[in-house]
């Protein structure tokens, strides 16, 4: 019996009924998320930060991380799927990992949108804690509002 497995999965491959994770990402939910996460670094405080780091840096973008967070089962979620988001701004680009200082946006969850927190961080200085810096939610329109609490 163990010996059918290989051979099942490589038929199942080869017909195109596996897929990898990539395939399975949705570009329009991606999109979406970009949209949020541009509407968020307008706001003040990702602002300031992004001014912080450039002072700091050379002419590359800075790097923003992206975070769901969930405090109830002390977790840290990414907020794209994809290995590689395709999410940026004019000075800053939406990565997976951080390799140095970089802006961390922390969403939590809430009815209609997410509460909002923004710091500056190093790659070793992830956290969970944080005071929310504003909130996020999706105007009868469809594009994100936010507002400071």
């Amino acid at each position: 019996m163990k010996r059918l497995v290989l051979p099942a999965l490589l038929a199942l491959a080869a017909t195109g009924c596996m897929r990898s994770k990539a395939s399975l990402i949705r570009p329009d939910e991606e999109a979406a998320k970009c949209e949020l996460v541009q509407a968020l670094m307008r706001e003040q405080v990702p602002q300031q930060l992004l001014a912080g780091l450039a002072s700091d840096e050379d002419d590359a973008p800075s790097q923003v991380l992206v975070f769901v967070r969930r405090p109830e089962e002390a977790m840290l979620e990414r907020l794209f799927a994809s290995d590689e988001p395709t999410c940026g701004g004019a000075n800053y680009k939406v990565v997976q990992n951080i390799t140095t200082d970089a802006v961390v946006l922390y969403l939590q969850p809430r009815v209609g949108g997410y509460i909002y927190d923004a710091q500056r961080a190093a790659p070793d200085e992830l956290s969970l804690g944080g005071e929310a810096k504003g909130a996020v939610m999706k105007s009868e329109g469809g594009a994100w509002v936010s507002s400071s609490i």
